[in-house]
């Protein structure tokens, strides 16, 4: 048997006949070409599945009780800054973990290094860079005044003097009413709250974001309020980082790159239903 192999063989394989060492190189060149193929192909999806499992994974706090920056519908985290901080994500390589905590425990938990970033309609102040870092700003606001809908008393800031005044608890707004002389300023956990509490009538006054204000006013939820016109205060939000992060420049490419994409307008849009502005 292995004889009359062996003669196959050697007849096959260097026969005169040119056509069938042709077939038999050929069939010989084909299975080696889709090996390699396969091999290659095997390669590929071997280091995009290590591409995928490789990237950063980075933890941002956020307080889901703001909308229409973020919020939760549905058992998910929705909002402009989700939506926000996904693209970042995609556009600079990294991929966003998000977790609840509560806005006035924010700022102490970057600080003990908790989480990577924090993004939660949160003004960039001097104050708080004393203690945190900050990304390059990703949104123009300002604070405005709300009062009860029939109230004709309060007209400006300067009204507010000696007022009962109601703002959301560890809230740049609360540095704000601090300042006004002679008023009594009570804060509250969530951006309803003081809204509530202007309603019943147990303050005089709420200081709030002029963008979460509007927002407030057109889904019902500041019902029997009105928005005095104006802001009282020019503001930046801005992603927050424990101070010394290393992440801070990955995630400022990122917002570079969504901005000048034009999804950065894209999402305002829709979350706004308004052109963004120039920054």
């Amino acid at each position: 048997m292995l004889n009359n192999w062996f003669e196959w063989k050697k007849r096959t394989s260097f026969t005169s006949d040119s056509r069938g060492r042709k077939k038999i190189m050929g069939f010989r060149v084909h299975h080696l070409l889709g090996a390699a193929a396969i091999a290659m192909l095997a390669s590929l999806n071997h280091n995009a599945v290590a591409s995928a499992q490789d990237q950063k994974v980075l933890t941002f706090a956020t307080d889901p009780t703001y909308p229409p920056f973020e919020f939760e519908k549905d058992g998910k985290l929705v909002g402009f800054d989700m939506d926000l901080i996904d693209a970042v994500g995609k556009a600079a390589g990294f991929e966003p973990k998000i977790e609840s905590v509560p806005f006035d425990g924010i700022i102490p938990a970057l600080k003990a290094g908790s989480y990577d970033g924090a993004i939660a309609a949160m003004v960039a102040t001097e104050e708080r860079a004393k203690s945190i870092a900050f990304s390059v700003p990703y949104f123009k606001t300002g604070a405005v005044i709300l009062v009860k809908a029939d109230d004709t008393t309060i007209n400006g800031i300067d009204d507010l003097k000696g007022k009962r005044i109601a703002v959301e608890l560890g809230s740049a707004f609360a540095e704000l009413a601090a300042k006004v002389p002679d008023s009594t300023v009570s804060t509250f956990s969530g951006s309803n709250a003081p809204l509530i509490e202007l309603q019943n009538g147990n303050v005089d006054a709420v200081i709030g974001d002029e963008i979460a204000s509007d927002h407030a006013a057109k889904s019902g939820a500041a019902k029997g309020i009105k928005m005095l016109p104006g802001l009282i205060s020019n503001d930046f939000y801005a992603i927050g980082f424990p101070q010394g992060s290393k992440n801070i420049e990955l995630v400022n490419s990122g917002l570079k790159k969504v901005i000048e994409s034009g999804e950065y307008s894209a999402l305002y849009k829709k979350w706004f239903n308004r052109e963004a502005p120039k920054f």
